[in-house]
């Protein structure tokens, strides 16, 4: 596969719903799996970009542990759920990059900086570098201005997803390439573009 084109997909806001934090009330990441649903149209938009010749690679911030939220096991749970629910739709993901530090975080070694945390492009340079991708023929789908930042800094053309939900962590200076609604209209956006 060297040389292959990529989706890098974050996950939160764009393939599953965000689920309201009980301190804050504004929607962040599912912290059990029986809180995981897929957003409308998931699976058809993933199989569509499939079918166009990208490989599929998620990489999404989860620092649910670093903070003290869940235990990792309960995170892993988790995502295995999100993996199950698109696999039942035919989708399945060349790697699935989780970062799971926080520069605040509580939880010593999974605390302060690191190359992995969006907008940092650690995860997706590592995926690339295991996948033979290349970046500059790569999106990355995302709906902060994190993802979009971790685009640019890999290399890649970036689409930002207008999730309401994830409003709160957009706004600043980032400039995608493209804006969609939803993964869906993102993907006909790439497909067809």
């Amino acid at each position: 596969m060297t040389g292959a084109r990529a989706a890098f997909l974050d996950r939160d806001g764009v393939l599953n719903e965000g689920v309201p934090d009980p301190e804050t009330g504004l929607l962040e990441s599912p912290l059990h799996p029986d809180e995981v649903r897929l957003l409308p149209g998931v699976g058809e938009a993933l199989a569509r970009l499939a079918d166009a010749g990208f490989v599929l690679v998620g990489v999404s911030n989860q620092p649910a542990v670093a903070k003290g939220k869940v235990s990792l096991e309960e995170l892993i749970a988790t995502q295995e759920r999100v993996l199950e629910l698109l696999a039942a739709e035919g989708v399945n993901f060349a790697t699935f990059k989780l970062c799971l530090h926080h520069p605040e975080g509580i939880v010593p070694e999974l605390s302060g900086s690191c190359e992995c945390r969006k907008p940092a492009p650690g995860m997706l340079l590592e995926a690339a570098a295991e996948l033979a991708l290349d970046l500059g023929s790569s999106w990355m789908i995302g709906d902060t201005d994190g993802d979009v930042g971790a685009g640019r800094n890999a290399g890649t053309k970036t689409v930002l997803v207008e999730y309401p939900g994830s409003a709160h962590k957009r706004g600043r200076a980032e400039d995608p390439d493209l804006r969609a609604a939803d993964l869906p209209a993102a993907v006909a956006a790439i497909v067809n573009g």
